[in-house]
C-alpha cells in the first residue's frame, strides 16, 4: 500500500502563493548568531563597524486571500488522464486552468489526452522530501513544473525521462540559450524552459529628484555610486528611517543568493564554479568581498531597508529606492501590488562590475519536465509540445501577458505593461553578450538558506564583513560535501 503525500507530511503542507511571488519552502531556518557587541558609527565607516539604528516597526506582509478554484472541464471517454502539478496558486491557477480545460475540450480529445492539473503542496520537510516520497509512493506527476534550484537533486535519483533529440534540438533552436541551459543535465536538454528571471536595477525617479538627483544621469554603475545614491536618498525622521536608499533582499534565500551571484558573475568573480565536484562557492576572492563590503559600508551608512521590513513591504509601498530584482517583480510587487504610480516612477538599469565598466545578465528557470516513472511519456510530451511550441507558444503567451514575464522564447515580445524605458533597458541587458545562469547544482535550498541566515546578519549589524565571510565559507563547504558525499 502506498503512502499518500499527506500521510507522510500532514495537513499543515502551505500552497507556495503565486507564481515566484512568495519564497520558496527550504529545509528548517537555521538560528541566526545572536548581535554582538558594536561600536557607535563614524562618518564613512570602514567595512567592518557594525552599529545601531533607529528601527521603524516593520509593516506586516499581508495574508492573500485565494480566489475559489477555476473547475475542471469533465474528462472525455477514450482519454488517457496525465498529471500536472504546478506551484502557482489563486488566479494565476486559474488562469492556466482556463489553457487546460481548452486542451481537454478540444485538441486533447484529438490527442486522447486529459491533463489534470494540481497545485503542487510541499510538505513540512521542504520540496524535495516532498518530491522524493511522491516518487516513492509512485503518487508523482507526469509532467512536473519544476524550478532549476530542485533539477540536480532530482535528476541525480533517475526523476526525469529526456525528450527525444528532435525535441531536444527544437528547444536549442527556439529559446534562449541561456534557458536551456538551466535546464541540461549532464549534456541533455530535460524539457522546456520556462519563466525567465532576469535581473536589473530599479531606482525611483521621484526619490531621487527629491534628493536633487536625475535618474537618466544618476543611476549607479560604480559600486561606491550605489553607496553615494542610497546614502542621499535615505530619509530619517524624529530619529527613524522612513526611507531607505537600498532595499534588501531579506529572510528570502533565494533573492539574496541570486543578487549576490549576479553582481559577483559582473564583477568577474562568478559566485560558483560547477567544473569542479563538489561545486566550489567564492565569497572570499577580491571581488567576491566587495560586495560583501558594500552591503556593511551602506548598513554603516544607515541606508538599508532591512529594519523596514522585506522587499514585499518597503518596494511597493514607497518605503526604499534602489533594488535589484528579478523580472518577475515588475508585475507582482509594482503593477498587483504597488501604490498608484509607482510602475511609471521606475528607472530601470543593468548591473554593473564595481568599476562600472562592465555589465551583463542571467537566466532562472522553470522547466516542464516528464516523469522517468510515468507510464504514458509519450503522451506527455505531446501535450507539452501542444503547450510550448510555436507558432502559438501558448506557455510563453500566458507567462508574458498573465504573469509580466520576459521571454524564454528566442524574439519573443516583452510585456505590453513594461514601460518604454523599461522594455529598452531590459532588451539590451538580456541581449547582451555576457550571460549567465542559476547553477544547476545539488543542495541548493540548503545554499540558500545559508545565504538568507548570514545576509541578514549583516545587513542588521549583527556580524561584520569578515565574520560574515569566514561563516559563509565554511557553511558552503560543508553543505557542498554532504550534498555530493
Amino acid at each position: 500500500m502506498h503512502l499518500s503525500r499527506r500521510a507522510l507530511f500532514g495537513s499543515a503542507a502551505a500552497i507556495l502563493f503565486a507564481a515566484c511571488g512568495a519564497p520558496p519552502p527550504t529545509q528548517a531556518p537555521k538560528p541566526v548568531e545572536p548581535a554582538k557587541a558594536a561600536e557607535a558609527a563614524k562618518p564613512a565607516a570602514p567595512a567592518d563597524a557594525a552599529k545601531p539604528i533607529a528601527k521603524a516597526a516593520p509593516t506586516p506582509a499581508p495574508t492573500p486571500t485565494l480566489p475559489p478554484v477555476f473547475t475542471p472541464v469533465p474528462q472525455a471517454p477514450g482519454t488517457t488522464k496525465l498529471l500536472m502539478r504546478v506551484h502557482w496558486a489563486g488566479s494565476s491557477f486559474n488562469e492556466f486552468q482556463k489553457i487546460i480545460n481548452d486542451y481537454n475540450a478540444t485538441q486533447g480529445t484529438k490527442d486522447k489526452i486529459y491533463i489534470n492539473l494540481e497545485r503542487f503542496v510541499a510538505g513540512q520537510a521542504g520540496p524535495i522530501a516532498t518530491f522524493i516520497a511522491d516518487f516513492q509512493a509512485g503518487t508523482q506527476e507526469d509532467i512536473y513544473h519544476l524550478g532549476q534550484n530542485n533539477l540536480a537533486d532530482l535528476a541525480a535519483r533517475n526523476f526525469f525521462s529526456a525528450p527525444t533529440m528532435e525535441v531536444q534540438n527544437y528547444i536549442k533552436q527556439n529559446f534562449l540559450d541561456p534557458a536551456v541551459r538551466t535546464g541540461t543535465w549532464e549534456g541533455k536538454i530535460m524539457g522546456y524552459p520556462t519563466e525567465n528571471q532576469p535581473h536589473m536595477l530599479f531606482g525611483n525617479t521621484k526619490m531621487f529628484q527629491a534628493a536633487g538627483l536625475d535618474a537618466n544621469k544618476d543611476m549607479p554603475k560604480k559600486w561606491d555610486d550605489i553607496r553615494r545614491v542610497a546614502k542621499a536618498t535615505t530619509k530619517v525622521e524624529g530619529g527613524t528611517k522612513t526611507q531607505a536608499g537600498f532595499i534588501v533582499h531579506y529572510q528570502n534565500g533565494e533573492r539574496i543568493t541570486v543578487q549576490r551571484l549576479m553582481f559577483q558573475f559582473v564583477n568577474g568573480a562568478p559566485l560558483v564554479d560547477l567544473s569542479k565536484t563538489p561545486p566550489v562557492w567564492d565569497v572570499k576572492s577580491d571581488g567576491a568581498r566587495a560586495w560583501t563590503e558594500l552591503m556593511a559600508n551602506m548598513y554603516a551608512d544607515n541606508s538599508l531597508s532591512a529594519d523596514l521590513g522585506p522587499d514585499t513591504i518597503t518596494w511597493p509601498q514607497r518605503k526604499g529606492n534602489l533594488i535589484s530584482h528579478d523580472a518577475f517583480a515588475v508585475w507582482f510587487r509594482l503593477v498587483t501590488a504597488g501604490q498608484p504610480g509607482i510602475l511609471e516612477e521606475q528607472f530601470t538599469a543593468p548591473l554593473y562590475s564595481a568599476d562600472g565598466t562592465k555589465t551583463g545578465n542571467m537566466a532562472r528557470n522553470y522547466h516542464f519536465l516528464v516523469s522517468s516513472k510515468s507510464k504514458e511519456k509519450d503522451l506527455s510530451w505531446l501535450h507539452l509540445k501542444w503547450m510550448n511550441e510555436g507558432p502559438e507558444f501558448r506557455m510563453q503567451n500566458f507567462q508574458t501577458h498573465v504573469f509580466g514575464f520576459v521571454a524564454s522564447v528566442k524574439n519573443y515580445e516583452l510585456p505590453k505593461f513594461f514601460p518604454a524605458q523599461m522594455k529598452t533597458a531590459f532588451q539590451e541587458s538580456i541581449s547582451g553578450p555576457n550571460q549567465t545562469i542559476m547553477p544547476v547544482a545539488k543542495g541548493m535550498n540548503e545554499v540558500f538558506n545559508i545565504f538568507r541566515d548570514n545576509h541578514d546578519a549583516l545587513v542588521l549589524g549583527k556580524v561584520t564583513a569578515a565574520e560574515y565571510t569566514a561563516k559563509v565559507d565554511e557553511e558552503l563547504k560543508r553543505a557542498m560535501s554532504q550534498a555530493y558525499g
